[in-house]
Formats: C-alpha cells, sequence, structure tokens
C-alpha cells in the first residue's frame, strides 16, 4: 500500500530531471535560515509539497526502523519486507 502511495503521488518520474525537483516535490527539502552572519544550526523541511507523499515516505521509514529493531534470534540473514 505503500509503494502503491509513492508511486501514485510521483506520478511520471521522467518529469524530474533532478533529483532535488523530487526532493522538493515531496517537501522533504530543508528550509535555510540566515540573516546577515547568523546561519541557523537547525533547520526544519520546507512542507510545500505533497503531504501525502511525505507521509507514505514516513511510514515506510517508520516500518523500517520498527522491523530492524525485532529481536535476532539468530545470525541468519532475513529477508526484509
Amino acid at each position: 500500500k505503500i509503494a502503491a502511495t509513492i508511486i501514485s503521488e510521483i506520478g511520471e518520474i521522467d518529469r524530474f530531471n533532478d533529483a532535488k525537483k523530487l526532493v522538493a516535490f515531496a517537501g522533504v527539502d530543508p528550509s535555510v535560515f540566515s540573516s546577515g552572519k547568523f546561519t541557523a544550526s537547525v533547520n526544519r523541511i520546507t512542507k510545500r509539497g505533497s503531504s501525502r507523499l511525505r507521509h507514505a515516505l514516513y511510514m515506510a521509514v517508520q516500518s523500517g526502523i520498527r522491523d530492524a529493531r525485532k529481536k535476532k534470534t539468530t545470525d541468519k540473514i532475513i529477508a526484509r519486507n
């Protein structure tokens, strides 16, 4: 379901001729705050893109983290979703 959401939100991948444009479309690019000589050290994402795409990417990362935290019973490599 997550993969289908990501693919449907992105649409034709050919319309993004640069990775930065895809990142901006998703709204996960950092906002840069600077004034004079001051430059912020903590920058947040811009959130100006597709909120559905951001949510799907967030859920994919969360499920990956949850899968990686499972307790290992053997040293055998287990395929993850």
